[in-house]
């Protein structure tokens, strides 16, 4: 279960990131090592979806960031080095359970940024657990 050693990286850029608002570089570069290396091993997802979901999330939030604010570097390279590692349709429902509960967090605190980390590694348990259940 490959899939299991993503956590660790994951779960320390969710901590750092809740706690002071900053995610380290070796937690994204973790996650994109896991991800090369786990394109040599899986055939899913193809080279193809993993460009994908390492290119289109990140500049979406770097344009997010440049006009609106509120999306940090570090939220940008680990979701980028999240959708290399789980290709573009991984990653989108990895956001797809993690952006929700980010909405309503920043609706209720009145925050204009949310530590994304932290909703990430929500997400990410959430896709696995799905993935554990379905046998996918």
């Amino acid at each position: 279960m490959i899939i299991f050693l993503f956590a660790v990286p994951l779960l320390w850029a969710a901590v750092m990131d809740y706690m002071k608002r900053i995610i380290p570089d070796w937690t994204w570069i973790a996650i994109l090592l896991l991800g090369v290396m786990s394109a040599f091993i899986l055939p899913y997802p193809t080279l193809l979806q993993r460009i994908a979901g390492f290119l289109l999330p990140g500049i979406c939030l770097f344009f997010l960031a440049l006009k609106y604010g509120g999306v940090g570097g570090g939220d940008i390279k680990l979701t980028a080095a999240m959708g290399f590692s789980f290709g573009l349709y991984g990653l989108a429902a990895i956001l797809f359970f993690a952006l929700l509960p980010a909405l309503l967090y920043s609706k209720v605190s009145r925050q204009k940024s949310v530590p994304l980390a932290v909703f990430l590694c929500t997400g990410f348990f959430v896709f696995v657990g799905i993935g554990l259940i379905t046998g996918r």
